[in-house]
């Protein structure tokens, strides 16, 4: 099956963003539902079909191998990607990692560290870690790289009185969770809560994460503790839905008085 090239539709000279991306974006949402080995226009014909240059298609076809949705067979063509979602799951007994669980999974991480600074807390972050609006705290900014492909991004605010000093380095090289456990500080957190919602990416998030403007994400709103109760950390993530998945469980020894959780779906 070869994916044919009269889908691909003109690129807007004045819009200010890259031939290439224009491409790469209208090849993203082309490809997204279709099963892996499926032949992608060459790069000649997309140079004829939308009169840009050999070399800017050549850049659209591996910015979609960055985004890990296509692969390149030499001497064949380009193709669509296996594309296997990295799955989180919420194992017993231990606050999950972003990265500690896609590893589990068998994938390679990396937390490329995007922002790292100490600043004054906003006003959401400093209610859910309940201390005064501009105390200061550090702020992590960083994407979660599964495979070499960017799959979530995460900003977290932590209390500098909790913990003291931080090592961007030895975050990059493990993950935040990983460092708080062994670095100085109040260690790492205990439980947590979480508010999940989908909504569309800022132009920010989705460039960090190889998607098209605008695209959908999962979102995750997090306030975790310590085992003493005190609040650690407040992050939100967003996650890329084609390439990660949660899975939960629920069983009986989760149950209040012989009654289930409920999982509420709502607005915020």
């Amino acid at each position: 099956m070869t994916l044919p090239v009269t889908m691909l539709s003109g690129v807007d000279e004045g819009s200010g963003v890259p031939k290439y991306r224009q491409i790469a974006d209208q090849l993203t949402r082309l490809i997204e539902d279709l099963p892996p080995g499926v032949r992608l226009p060459s790069e000649p014909a997309i140079s004829r079909h939308l009169g840009v240059s050999r070399n800017t298609a050549i850049q659209a076809l591996h910015e979609l191998q960055r985004r890990g949705l296509a692969v390149r067979r030499q001497g064949r063509g380009t193709f669509t990607a296996e594309r296997h979602r990295a799955v989180r799951s919420l194992a017993p007994g231990r606050l999950p990692s972003f990265s500690e669980d896609l590893r589990r999974g068998g994938h390679t991480t990396a937390e490329e560290m995007v922002g790292f600074e100490r600043a004054p807390l906003p006003a959401e972050p400093a209610a859910r870690l309940g201390v005064d609006l501009d105390t200061i705290a550090w702020r992590v900014e960083r994407v979660i790289r599964c495979d070499d492909a960017p799959v979530v991004h995460v900003l977290s605010w932590l209390p500098v009185e909790l913990y003291p000093s931080l090592d961007p380095v030895a975050i990059s090289k493990s993950s935040l969770y990983e460092h708080l456990e062994s670095g100085p500080g109040a260690g790492r957190p205990h439980s947590a809560e979480e508010e999940w919602t989908a909504v569309a990416a800022d132009e920010h998030v989705a460039r960090l994460l190889g998607l098209p403007v605008p695209a959908p994400v999962m979102s995750c709103r997090r306030t975790a503790v310590l085992a003493d109760g005190r609040p650690a950390e407040h992050s939100v993530s967003a996650l890329a839905g084609g390439r990660f998945a949660i899975a939960v469980r629920i069983s009986p020894s989760s149950w209040v008085d012989g009654v289930a959780p409920v999982l509420q779906v709502g607005s915020a």
